[in-house]
């Protein structure tokens, strides 16, 4: 394997230029290399501009602004979601708090008890038994660092309600919270969200690796990494209204892990003023992209995304 050196923004742009990318602006192409960098624009969104790999060969005419173009659609979309994760994450946690509370109090040290988890099996034992391994580690942390919330609860009355904790815990230390929980205090939960517990718990591991993705800047129209959790959203009765086609195996061939089952996901956790606001926007991104790039590219971009213009206007 021959070890990558360092090259100056010049040295990059003859590079690309070498392989067929259009570069006429050289000073825009450094000044957006300066603003990111070379792998993030160039590695990240050059899939459906290349004829060719190993080398690179780009499609004849293909320029610099167009590959800028679905880069700049990414990172649109990325900004869009990610302030409507963070409200569905304090939203879902709001509930979850509310309903565990509601059956087993507000004092860390009696819900944070086996007791209060489903226990009939060794599987749930040994899942809960982490949960609350972990919680108790959050808790002891969090007093070592000085978090002024669990300090001051636990100095004043000394525990720490589900609800205080929430502000330190992960969104995927929640997930795993709910998976414990009894069905009755999920069903309870799942009820907010007009879906059966088993549904809600499927999305909310998806949910928690979108919010993740989106907030260390990971790629959002296609996948660029492998899901901590679970990879695909439950089937859902959007994805029958959606018509959307089956492989042999009887799975849907879009919907699953892709941006439409974002914006499913999306679609089931928010309202529906708030939705639209959303589907708007990413409408608004998509738009601005699609003025630049070729119509045959797009094609494919939106092909891997599991989007049409009919299937957008459905949602």
């Amino acid at each position: 394997m021959t070890d990558k050196v360092f090259k100056t923004y010049r040295e990059q742009c003859r590079i690309l230029q070498q392989r067929g990318l259009v570069i006429e602006h050289e000073r825009f192409f450094t000044h957006k290399m300066q603003q990111d960098d070379y792998y993030n624009i160039i590695n990240g969104y050059k899939k459906y501009f290349l004829t060719s790999t190993s080398p690179d060969h780009y499609i004849p005419d293909t320029t610099f602004e167009q590959v800028y173009a679905l880069y700049e659609f990414d990172q649109a979309i990325r900004s869009l979601f990610l302030t409507e994760l963070l409200r569905i994450e304090k939203h879902v946690k709001s509930l979850i708090a509310y309903h565990f509370s509601a059956q087993h109090g507000y004092d860390h040290r009696q819900y944070l008890s086996l007791d209060c988890f489903k226990h009939a099996s060794q599987n749930n034992i040994h899942f809960a038994d982490i949960v609350i391994t972990k919680l108790r580690g959050d808790i002891i942390r969090s007093r070592r660092t000085g978090n002024a919330a669990i300090c001051h609860y636990l100095s004043a009355y000394g525990y720490v309600p589900l609800w205080v904790l929430n502000s330190v815990i992960s969104f995927g230390r929640i997930a795993h919270f709910y998976s414990c929980m009894y069905l009755a205090e999920q069903q309870a939960v799942a009820y907010h969200f007009k879906m059966p517990a088993s549904t809600m718990d499927g999305f909310i591991y998806f949910l928690n690796d979108f919010r993740n993705a989106c907030a260390h800047g990971n790629r959002m129209y296609t996948s660029d990494s492998q899901p901590l959790f679970r990879k695909f959203i439950p089937d859902t009765p959007i994805h029958a209204q959606l018509d959307i086609p089956r492989n042999q195996q009887g799975n849907y061939i879009a919907g699953k892990s892709d941006m439409l089952a974002k914006l499913i996901a999306m679609r089931y956790f928010m309202g529906t003023a708030d939705f639209r606001r959303l589907k708007n926007r990413f409408r608004k991104a998509h738009r601005r992209m699609a003025a630049i790039v070729p119509l045959e590219v797009l094609k494919q971009i939106d092909t891997g995304m599991g989007l049409s213009p009919t299937i957008l206007s459905m949602l």
